[in-house]
């Protein structure tokens, strides 16, 4: 009895944490756009098939450049991810328009929860519809996302071929390998015990067969730039590599950046971080024009 006990308790922690899991960030944003950059519109737009509506900022350069970019926040997240605020002001003061916004679940978007880069290609690609929408051609735009947004990025590549540049700091391989690696990460237990975790994110619209490096293997005519920590304490190490091994485009790049934790790439060496990301912008915007 003790033994289908346990085993009845173990679910229902599973079910319950894999909903807390996907619940998003609905914390206020902690800094004031104004403080990012003077000149910027609150802006709203809608996921592409779904038609949720979508919260952000779009802030302007002081040089009308035509060049933007787009940020997408990774899991538990929203505008204000980890490095955006520091990213945004550098791209603005190169010269790029910046779309900052919060993907469904999360800040002042609408949506219930996360889906773990399931539907959250729906959202950025209603977001490239809202610039291209406005103006901005692909060709002269630079998307980049962190972790569970970088994912996204790889998820909704197939429909991004006009776009410059692509960089993805902090992807996962596959969604099944980050959710074990981060229950290990969380719990210090085997990873192969999230498998129930897994099954109820199904509920929640989450698909466990997601498989960034699929997507990138299926793209040989699309270079991207991928970005992980040396040591990564929530993705498995070899994340980073795995994605390079699959993409088949001779411009893709992986940058490692000695680091402690997921996701502290830019703080860790915020001068390699832009100079490769710079590089491989100036890269791909001289190969479009």
């Amino acid at each position: 009895m003790s033994l289908v006990v346990l085993c009845l308790t173990f679910l229902a922690a599973s079910a319950v944490g894999s909903y807390v899991a996907l619940a998003g960030d609905r914390q206020p944003l902690a800094v004031p756009a104004k403080r990012i950059g003077a000149n910027y519109e609150n802006v709203t737009f809608r996921s592409r098939i779904d038609r949720i509506r979508l919260s952000g900022w779009l802030f302007k350069s002081r040089w009308r450049t035509g060049r933007s970019v787009i940020l997408v926040h990774g899991w538990g997240g929203n505008r204000e991810d980890v490095d955006f605020i520091p990213l945004a002001r550098h791209f603005l003061a190169q010269g790029f328009d910046v779309l900052m916004f919060d993907m469904r679940g999360s800040g002042r978007s609408g949506g219930s929860h996360e889906t773990l880069a399931t539907y959250e290609p729906r959202d950025l690609l209603g977001a490239y519809d809202f610039m291209r929408g406005h103006g901005y051609q692909p060709s002269r735009m630079v998307i980049l996302g962190n972790s569970m947004g970088a994912a996204t990025v790889i998820e909704a590549s197939p429909e991004l071929a006009p776009v410059a540049a692509l960089i993805c700091d902090s992807s996962y391989a596959t969604v099944t390998a980050a959710v074990e690696s981060a229950f290990s990460h969380y719990t210090d237990l085997p990873g192969v015990l999230a498998v129930p975790t897994l099954d109820f994110a199904r509920l929640w619209g989450v698909n466990p067969a997601e498989s960034p490096v699929s997507v990138v293997h299926r793209l040989p005519s699309r270079a991207f730039l991928f970005i992980q920590s040396r040591g990564d304490n929530l993705l498995p190490d070899s994340s980073g590599a795995q994605l390079l091994a699959a993409s088949r485009d001779r411009q893709s790049r992986l940058l490692l950046i000695n680091s402690h934790s997921h996701l502290d790439t830019y703080r860790a060496d915020p001068t390699l971080f832009v100079r490769t990301v710079d590089t491989f912008i100036a890269e791909q915007l001289a190969a479009r024009h």
